[in-house]
């Protein structure tokens, strides 16, 4: 057996153990100022070309790994540590890649103090071995080691472009499969770990010296990773955790990215720019989920108004358009935001007037609910035509519009008669009733007080009904489904 080979190192401090000569990190401490064991220490390398400490680590020995890094910290020049602490097995594993394999074990004190200490010596965690996986990626996937990546963050050492690279690595070319796994890992960062992972990639993108491709990834991350299994992003959980600093920073985030893109796209002119804008905040804003749910519905769901109105101010009411060159003149173009939509170049009415699968918009959920505040907040700024047709002529799927949710009544009597059609079940129809029959009657109030202003200013001064709406009645009027029991 060779002097310079880890098992007869290995071999020499375990008979100095077995004798009862102390404890493992005072024998090697006084083992290494010995002839020449501190050389041998630095050149043994075992069979799979893995020095001393890597060795211990594959034994998953953490104490004695660290009173190892201990020793050689407290013995050799800062050179010999650097080159020792870099140096890699014959598989492109070097010492984070073995510690994030006894991270994956346990997470203890020991483990993540010395990941504290490897951080403390600058040692790179995203050098990825010969078959491509960084310590980050083990660190990430299958399950994230919290206090790991915390103790990272700690540090200020992680980035946006670290986790990227890192989730890469598992995807293998997959685009949908990485923005999947994005998209969970920062959602179970939500909800496991304080959403602290979140607080520091956004952090890192306020800061002003940080720039645009930083901003570009932080929105990436946010708005554009969805997760396959229900088509949400990160933004959409964010609603239920976020605090108001922490929701403020990401949308300023998202203006300054907007601003970037807009600026790449070169509009003409000024309303065109104005126009680009909104497409692009559109893009963001009124991404579906599965359940054809916007994040202001998640907003509605989870009583965040605040949220709510701070988005849908950034929304204009009004049909976007840039101008193209037609034979030497320009013409007026509209962009569309939503070809499905009752106004599909307006922006506001896109997201209000838009219907999940179950046939509802915003304005029915918020009726059914009695919410004023959010009903309040979905009218600010409507002309008064548009929220009388949005009142009186917009069925949900059981037929009732929200001047019928005033009337229980009127409520029942339609129910019925979308049972006796077909068109609604008889336990979902018991469901509705239930909920309208519950809920808060400041909605109610506030529907039937709106809906007698405006026709008494239509009386006042058309000399009869409110004028047409501004967007297309019939189209607002189709996406209707029969809904499940509730």
């Amino acid at each position: 057996m060779s002097r310079y080979s880890i098992e007869s190192i290995h071999s020499e401090i375990t008979q100095r153990l077995e004798r009862g000569n102390g404890r493992f990190d005072k024998i090697l401490s006084n083992w290494i100022k010995f002839e020449d064991n501190s050389d041998r220490l630095y050149k043994a390398r075992g069979l799979s070309g893995e020095n001393y400490l890597l060795n211990r680590l594959g034994a998953y020995e953490i104490k004695n790994a660290q009173w190892i890094l201990s020793t050689i910290s407290d013995t050799w020049d800062q050179q010999s540590i650097d080159t020792f602490l870099n140096s890699e097995d014959a598989e492109g594993n070097g010492v984070w890649h073995y510690l994030a394999d006894n991270l994956r074990r346990n997470e203890g004190k020991d483990t993540l103090r010395m990941a504290h200490t490897l951080l403390q010596f600058d040692i790179n965690f995203t050098r990825r071995n010969k078959q491509g996986i960084s310590p980050l990626g083990k660190m990430l996937l299958p399950e994230p080691k919290w206090q790991s990546i915390n103790a990272l963050i700690q540090t200020r050492h992680l980035q946006i472009g670290n986790i990227e690279a890192a989730i890469a690595e598992h995807a293998k070319g997959d685009d949908r499969k990485k923005a999947s796994m994005m998209s969970w890992l920062f959602q179970k960062d939500l909800s496991a770990n304080r959403a602290l992972l979140s607080q520091h990639i956004l952090k890192q993108a306020t800061k002003s010296n940080q720039d645009a491709e930083h901003r570009r990834a932080t929105c990436r991350l946010f708005f554009d990773y969805v997760d396959e299994r229900d088509g949400t992003t990160a933004f959409f959980k964010l609603i239920r955790v976020a605090n108001r600093g922490m929701f403020e920073d990401l949308l300023r985030i998202l203006l300054l990215d907007t601003e970037d893109t807009v600026q790449y796209m070169a509009p003409p002119d000024v309303a065109t720019k104005k126009a680009y804008r909104q497409a692009v905040l559109c893009k963001r804003l009124l991404k579906l989920d599965r359940r054809g749910e916007s994040v202001l519905f998640h907003c509605l769901h989870n009583g965040a108004l605040e949220f709510l109105r701070k988005m849908t101010g950034f929304l204009v009411n009004d049909e976007i358009a840039m101008k193209k060159r037609v034979r030497g003149e320009e013409v007026r173009t509209p962009i569309t935001i939503d070809k499905n939509a009752p106004a599909p170049a307006n922006p506001l009415l896109c997201a209000l007037l838009h219907r999940n699968r179950r046939g509802d918009t915003l304005f029915h959920i918020a009726a059914r609910k009695g919410d004023r505040e959010a009903l309040e907040a979905f009218c600010f700024g409507l002309p008064s035509n548009d929220i009388y047709a949005i009142f009186t002529r917009l069925p949900d799927a059981a037929g009732l519009t929200l001047a019928d949710l005033t009337e229980m009544q009127q409520v029942k009597a339609k129910l019925t008669q979308a049972v006796k059609n077909g068109k609604l079940k008889k336990d979902a129809a018991q469901a509705f009733l239930k909920e309208i029959a519950n809920a808060n009657k400041d909605g109610a109030d506030f529907i039937l007080s709106k809906k007698s202003e405006i026709e008494e200013l239509a009386s006042d001064t058309t000399g009869g009904a409110p004028l047409a709406p501004n967007f297309d009645l019939k189209k607002a009027t189709q996406g209707q489904s029969a809904p499940a029991a509730a």
